[in-house]
């Protein structure tokens, strides 16, 4: 056991989730998105954030959830994502965040999940949910997609 940790819950898609709170940033109000012509569909769009341009991922489409968003979009967030080397900024499209935790995680063996985005387990108001590491949630080649369209989002202005 690891200890409690701080715990965001979420929803995506009418499923219950939970990031550690480490992971993120910044929860921000979705903001109007700029289109990023020829995205993938997991690209929602982009904005500009200070000098920067930011990359909004659908967490949903990740997951391979295809249940409708919950709620009116107007009240969607953004899990604005540690900056990593060089790399395009990112944030993550969730259709709520719920709480913030402090929780003990029941941590979960390498290969349970794809590229072991789930890491462990929470317990949040008597259910069992899916702890993900947002480390894990792209691919190399989902990130070499987001690079390539941040490049031109940024070439443009966005």
């Amino acid at each position: 056991m690891t200890g409690p940790i701080a715990i965001l819950s979420l929803r995506v898609s009418g499923q219950s989730l939970a990031i550690a709170q480490t992971e993120v940033i910044e929860v921000l109000p979705v903001p109007r998105l700029a289109t990023v012509p020829e995205a993938p569909e997991m690209v929602t769009g982009a904005f500009r954030l200070g000098a920067e341009t930011v990359l909004v991922i659908r967490l949903a489409t990740l997951l391979g959830l295809t249940a409708q968003p919950e709620g009116d979009a107007l009240y969607h967030h953004l899990l604005l994502l540690p900056a990593r080397d060089g790399a395009a900024r990112l944030a993550l499209l969730v259709d709520r965040v719920t709480n913030l935790h402090r929780i003990e995680p029941t941590l979960l063996p390498a290969g349970h999940s794809f590229n072991d985005c789930v890491t462990g387990d929470v317990q949040i108001d008597g259910a069992v949910v899916p702890l993900l590491a947002v480390a894990r949630l792209l691919t190399a080649k989902d990130l070499a997609f987001a690079e390539a369209f941040a490049l031109r989002a940024e070439a443009r202005g966005v």
